[in-house]
């Protein structure tokens, strides 16, 4: 077997031996960050914390933005390499979820901060429910919806659900 493998004169085939290593190497390293981000993604729970015995929130946003972020910047890398196209059906739909978890998180992050100013203005003085009597009304509606949201995501704290 070793003499059939000289036999081959593998030095006149040294650049295409070369070149298809150097593309098989570039190839395994968008295939395993497209591998290692799919698997990181689905297995990141939330870090939550509880709120007033009502809901848990989110928290660990820093952490979570970075690693979005992180992985955001390597997939538009990902564009730049020559092995792009072999994984671009992969690679698009993937980026596109990344980047669609990052503005819902951008939005959820908001509107996080600003039910909780609200509740402890609302839920904090009985004063408040006598001279807002309407809008303490509504806000009791947006607690109850953001509250059972809250509990939906305590359920199932995986980012992708």
């Amino acid at each position: 077997i070793l003499g059939d493998f000289w036999a081959v004169d593998l030095l006149s085939k040294e650049k295409t031996l070369r070149d298809t290593i150097n593309q098989a190497t570039g190839e395994m390293v968008l295939e395993n960050f497209l591998r290692q981000s799919k698997e990181f993604w689905g297995d990141y729970i939330l870090e939550l914390v509880n709120y007033k015995s009502k809901c848990k929130l989110i928290k660990g946003w820093d952490e979570l933005f970075v690693k979005l972020d992180e992985h955001n910047h390597m997939f538009s890398s990902m564009s730049n390499s020559p092995y792009y196209n072999v994984f671009k059906d992969e690679i698009e739909p993937w980026k596109d979820k990344l980047e669609k978890i990052r503005l819902l998180f951008n939005e959820w992050i908001d509107v996080q901060k600003r039910y909780v100013y609200l509740e402890g203005i609302f839920f904090g003085s009985s004063d408040i429910m006598n001279e807002l009597g309407a809008e303490y009304n509504k806000f009791k509606a947006i607690d109850q919806e953001f509250t059972g949201l809250m509990k939906k995501v305590a359920a199932k704290p995986q980012v992708l659900e």
